[in-house]
């Protein structure tokens, strides 16, 4: 096959443009028809349309003048087919963007623009559109195949958590769903997709209202708050919540062991009885226990109150309270609010206390106990946490 150019003459030129823009038919049909490049084809017609629209001033000209018009005509609308292409391509150059999208972008032009300049103009090489497009003709590779399934996946198991999960959870549960992956290739997956998990921020502690009068049970805890063992810690506290109604408070009881919450309580007061009822929730699940378990919690007035103390003594309870200001003292009660807040309530805005209790309660019960992994339990749930523990205990 001969490596040389095809030449036309000028009369070939126009009698080609005359047919697509006389009969109206594409470029593309009459390109194949007559034997010529689809994109060559495009340039006469549009210089055509130039000349045709420039009109014809009467006046004669001698062919250097012919020829140096000509060659204005075609620099101007090779100007105006580069400020024309620019604005299709969306600011490609500006965003500095990979080659690929500038490839795809060439793609679906080829058939207007010259390949080359768009190459000049987006600053890719004609050589990489070319390695790309015969690739991409060829289908995608293993390799590429496998990436896309895996995206699919993390984008899946990302949304299934609110948009909670970072690459730590959600490798665990492609792990737990059979995938041999990495934490390095969970992450390259959540950055090519945009995606990204919440991470809790520190915790600001609440204000604690303490009653300097009420006797203050020891610290018994000295911040080891899982002791290996369920129902050994139970470790407690109160937060605000905000909503278009008016603060709610909400009471919190968790297993130190499983950081369970098996017991709380919402309410629009900050009295002991708030903490009582939580507490009496977590009896109810966990029932009469073999051994004394230790209730921590912060030197508010309500885990100091004569009401509480009677409440442990019935129940089989030993008090423990913190430092006063020393948020790390109930540090285990603490991060659960972070948890709360940054990955859910403060998502959402809240019109009515009535839909904040209904839905913190759901989130508590159904994502926090039952779904959502955690890190210090070997990225499981609690109540899964709960269930291999009791298991193990059984069989032993």
């Amino acid at each position: 096959m001969s490596g040389k150019r095809r030449k036309y003459t000028p009369e070939f030129r126009e009698q080609a443009a005359r047919l697509v823009i006389e009969t109206g038919r594409p470029v593309a049909h009459v390109a194949a028809e007559i034997g010529v490049g689809e994109q060559v084809l495009g340039r006469w017609v549009r210089l055509a349309k130039e000349t045709a629209a420039a009109g014809d001033t009467g006046a004669v000209l001698d062919t250097d003048e012919r020829a140096e018009l000509e060659r204005l005509r075609r620099e101007n609308a090779e100007l105006r087919l580069d400020r024309e292409f620019l604005k299709k391509s969306r600011g490609l150059l500006r965003l500095r963007t990979t080659p690929v999208e500038a490839y795809r972008v060439i793609e679906s032009e080829k058939a207007i623009y010259a390949v080359k300049r768009m190459c000049e103009l987006l600053q890719v090489s004609r050589s990489g559109f070319y390695k790309w497009r015969k690739a991409a003709a060829q289908g995608p590779s293993s390799a590429a195949q496998r990436r896309a399934e895996l995206d699919v996946a993390v984008a899946g198991f990302h949304q299934a958590s609110d948009g909670v999960y970072g690459a730590p959870r959600i490798l665990a549960d492609l792990r737990a769903a059979g995938a041999a992956v990495s934490r390095k290739t969970v992450s390259a997956s959540l950055r090519r997709q945009g995606l990204a998990g919440i991470c809790p921020r520190r915790f600001a502690p609440a204000t604690t209202i303490v009653d300097l009068d009420a006797p203050v049970p020891k610290d018994l805890v000295g911040r080891r708050f899982d002791t290996g063992t369920l129902d050994r810690v139970w470790t407690s506290d109160i937060t605000y919540l905000r909503t278009g109604q008016g603060w709610l408070y909400l009471c919190a009881v968790r297993d130190g062991c499983s950081r369970r919450v098996i017991g709380w309580a919402i309410d629009e007061h900050l009295r002991t009885d708030l903490v009582e009822s939580a507490l009496s929730m977590a009896v109810a699940l966990r029932g009469e226990l073999a051994e004394q378990v230790i209730f921590h919690a912060d030197r508010g007035c309500q885990y100091t109150s004569a009401q509480l103390a009677r409440f442990a003594h019935r129940h089989n309870m030993a008090r423990s309270v913190g430092r006063t200001g020393v948020c790390w003292d109930n540090a285990a009660a603490e991060s659960f609010w972070a948890t709360l807040k940054v990955e859910f309530y403060d998502r959402h805005l809240w019109p009515s206390r009535a839909t904040a209790k209904i839905a913190v309660g759901d989130w508590i019960e159904r994502v926090y106990n039952r779904r959502r992994r955690h890190s210090a339990l070997g990225m499981i749930s609690p109540v899964d946490y709960e269930n291999r523990f009791t298991q193990t205990a059984q069989a032993a």
